[in-house]
C-alpha cells in the first residue's frame, strides 16, 4: 500500500501475473489501475467509480463470499440457520435499508 497525494493506493499482483491497483481517493471516488510494467507511476486507468459505484460493486463480489463463510458457519454452529424471506409492497420493511428496519435486532 503506497500513499499518493491523492489518498491510498493498494496493489496485487493476480493470478496472471498482472500488477492491479485500487486508488481509494481522498473524494471518496475510487479509480482500478493496471501496471504495464515495474513502475508504479505508469498506472492505466481502467476504471473510475464513485463511491457509491464502488460500494455496489464490493456488495456484488462480497455477496458470494459472504454467504458461503455463513454457510461454513451453519455447519459449525448447531441450530444456525437461515432463509430469504420476501418482503411484499406495503410492508412497513419495503424500500429500507436492512439496519434502518432494526430487523436485525428484532429477530
Amino acid at each position: 500500500m503506497a500513499e499518493p497525494g491523492v489518498g491510498l493506493r493498494y496493489e496485487f499482483v493476480n493470478h496472471e501475473g498482472d500488477r492491479v491497483g485500487v486508488v481509494a481517493q481522498r473524494s471518496g471516488d475510487f479509480e482500478l489501475v493496471v501496471y504495464p510494467g515495474d513502475d508504479p507511476d505508469e498506472a492505466r486507468s481502467v476504471l473510475r467509480l464513485t463511491r457509491e459505484e464502488a460500494d455496489t460493486v464490493a456488495e456484488i463480489l462480497g455477496a458470494p463470499r459472504s454467504a458461503e463463510r455463513f454457510a461454513d458457519l451453519t455447519r459449525e454452529v448447531p441450530g444456525l440457520g437461515a432463509e430469504q424471506i420476501e418482503v411484499r409492497p406495503g410492508s412497513p420493511f419495503a424500500g429500507r435499508a436492512l439496519g434502518d428496519t432494526r430487523a436485525r435486532t428484532r429477530t
